[in-house]
């Protein structure tokens, strides 16, 4: 994965999960929202930095509750570009994620 790519998902979540909001660990996964399976991108708008229990682990998580996800922006379905899908962040806001690393808000959260 490009280096780039990376630093700027880093960047943008700062020093927390993209979907819990907690702190960060040491050990942290970068999830495609597109799955690559169906035609996902190595793009920052398709990648979040989320805690492993967030991503496949607990039983709240993306791969064990794909509809929550879904809805929530975490999966993006094939048929919708990821810097189209809604992406809804920890406190509430309904974003769009950008490939420059910026976040488009659709709507404020708490």
């Amino acid at each position: 994965m490009d280096k780039k790519v990376v630093k700027i998902v880093q960047d943008r979540a700062g020093n927390y999960c993209e979907v819990c909001g907690s702190p960060a660990l040491p050990s942290m996964a970068l999830h495609h929202r597109k799955l690559k399976s169906r035609g996902g991108q190595d793009t920052p708008s398709n990648l979040i930095k989320i805690h492993h229990g967030c991503h496949n682990l607990n039983t709240d998580s993306i791969h064990l509750n794909p509809a929550k996800a879904e809805a929530k922006g975490w999966l993006c379905p094939s048929w919708r570009e990821p810097n189209e899908h809604p992406f809804v962040k920890p406190d509430g806001t309904i974003i769009l994620l950008q490939d420059d690393g910026s976040e488009f808000i659709m709507m404020e959260g708490d």
